[in-house]
């Protein structure tokens, strides 16, 4: 589940993203958006938001500053802007900041959209854009929500459906037949590659070795870990922590600490 935060002045351009957001995504969670510097900090600072989509045109002071304190305080949220500067000084301080996307208003929502996968994809989470073919109900919706962040917060454990039928006092078939429908893949498939995408982020930022990785994310065979690892991604862990480890630093800390 990726925490979104919406920066904008303007409470009928925080309704129209809100709703679009939900439509098309199962597992982002909006916060209640922020109107002011002072709103944005508090909320990141309390609420520790993984995606900032900022407007960065009407704020009272300048949006790229507001963007840059909350880029301090949280150094690995996703950053999309959205404004009406289509001039050349504003697009390259965005660029140099290392921001997702730059969205020109009126928005696309297909741009924000596939921004916003983007955003899920770079923090190492599983994609759920478009699942559904039909808006989930509110119901339907916290459900789901309710089960995603049980297995976010227990997938290196052992979980199947039972756990999750348990938790939420509902029948285990049920509970199969209706994540495969919301999520749009099986349970089993679902828990894996969340797995997988929490292991390459310990390969790309920890020393720890490959058994020590294989059962932190709930795998007690690392050999086993190690198979569909390269199953999944193409590599094998040791060629993938070649090829990626390092933390990256976005370029507005190096601006402001180096």
């Amino acid at each position: 589940m990726c925490r979104l935060l919406i920066v904008s002045n303007d409470t009928k351009e925080q309704q129209t993203l809100q709703h679009s957001i939900n439509d098309a995504f199962m597992n982002i969670k909006v916060l209640p958006p922020a109107e002011t510097e002072q709103e944005a900090l508090k909320i990141a600072d309390k609420l520790l938001p993984e995606i900032l989509l900022i407007a960065i045109d009407h704020l009272e002071i300048d949006g790229f500053i507001v963007k840059r304190k909350i880029v301090q305080q949280l150094p690995n949220i996703k950053v999309i802007i959205l404004t009406e500067r289509n001039d050349f000084q504003s697009i390259h301080q965005a660029l140099r900041g290392g921001v997702i996307d730059y969205l020109l208003n009126p928005i696309d929502f297909n741009e924000l959209k596939f921004a916003i996968d983007r955003c899920v994809k770079s923090l190492n989470q599983v994609s759920l854009m478009d699942v559904l073919n039909n808006k989930p109900t509110v119901l339907a919706k916290e459900q789901i929500n309710t089960i995603l962040d049980y297995i976010h917060d227990h997938y290196n454990e052992e979980i199947n459906l039972t756990t999750l039928a348990d938790i939420m006092h509902l029948n285990r078939h049920y509970v199969s037949r209706f994540f495969k429908e919301a999520v749009g893949m099986n349970f089993i498939d679902y828990l894996t590659a969340y797995r997988i995408e929490k292991s390459k982020q310990l390969l790309m930022k920890t020393e720890k070795s490959i058994s020590e990785i294989s059962g932190t994310v709930g795998y007690v065979d690392s050999t086993y870990f190690s198979k569909l690892f390269k199953k999944k991604v193409g590599q094998s862990p040791h060629q993938f922590r070649k090829h990626y480890q390092g933390e990256h630093i976005p370029a507005d800390l190096r601006i402001i600490y180096n």
